[in-house]
């Protein structure tokens, strides 16, 4: 398989690298992209930490891949894989706040914007 110069493939792929992706471990699934890149030539953009640390013991390491074969022209889209998750995060964080408030002030859930909360599966 032959890919064109202005070939990228990113996402949130959940695999582990010790070389690559800053992972305490390297597993199978994890292999299979760094191989893929170095077969292909391809360069991994991101560079710093994504995770997101939400638990007492997460360790800082990529989740994001931005394999591409042009790097130059890709590297705004890293910089903006980057911002994504704390986008994510901040958005997190907001929904909690509202389920806070929602508690303290004791507000029924009828009262608070739906547009802000998850309708539990099977409710309209």
């Amino acid at each position: 398989m032959k890919l064109r110069e202005e070939t990228s493939i990113l996402g949130d792929f959940n695999v582990h690298h010790q070389l690559w992706l800053s992972s305490p471990f390297t597993d199978h699934p994890g292999e299979l992209p760094f191989n893929f890149a170095i077969l292909h030539h391809l360069e991994q953009l991101v560079q710093h930490p994504t995770r997101i640390l939400d638990r007492l013991r997460d360790m800082p390491n990529i989740l994001d891949l931005f394999l591409s074969l042009n790097p130059s022209a890709s590297a705004s889209a890293s910089t903006y894989a980057y911002l994504l998750h704390w986008a994510f995060l901040i958005t997190i964080l907001f929904l909690y706040l509202v389920l806070f408030l929602q508690s303290l002030l004791r507000i029924p859930k009828a009262e608070v914007p739906l547009a802000f909360l998850p309708l539990p599966v099977g409710e309209t």
